[in-house]
């Protein structure tokens, strides 16, 4: 069963639809899907693909970045392979897709900004539950 973490991709792949003026029907007969499949999927009933190569066919068909479409499918592309090789690469990425947080522990604590009183409420997720909840 699918998750709000198919939401990017569910978000990207509408979007590219309506876009290039596809149906559903249209999508899948250009990427080669089975619609009743990827219907589920757009309605978060099912997670995306997880073969690369179908992502790539729905993001061709759309018109996508096929990195970008494969990531928002919570899957990390072929061509990004340095990042298991790489160590100081992955900290790096990870660093970045995380926020400043490394890059603050890192400096000294004279050049770290002084902690408020009150940490600053957290927004509430969608049903009005908090995102610590979630």
């Amino acid at each position: 069963m699918s998750t709000d973490s198919s939401l990017p991709f569910r978000r990207r792949v509408e979007a590219g639809m309506r876009g290039r003026g596809l149906t559903l029907r249209g999508l899948c007969r250009a990427a080669g899907l089975d619609p009743s499949f990827f219907s589920k999927v757009l309605a978060g009933k099912r997670s995306p693909p997880c073969e690369e190569e179908s992502l790539r066919r729905i993001a061709s068909a759309l018109g996508l970045d096929e990195a970008e479409l494969i990531v928002a499918a919570g899957r990390i592309p072929s061509e990004w392979r340095a990042l298991w090789d790489d160590a100081e690469l992955f900290r790096e990425v990870h660093g970045r897709a995380t926020g400043a947080a490394a890059a603050r522990r890192d400096r000294p604590a004279a050049a770290r900004p002084a902690p408020s009183a009150a940490p600053a409420p957290r927004p509430a997720a969608p049903g009005g539950f908090s995102e610590e909840l979630l």
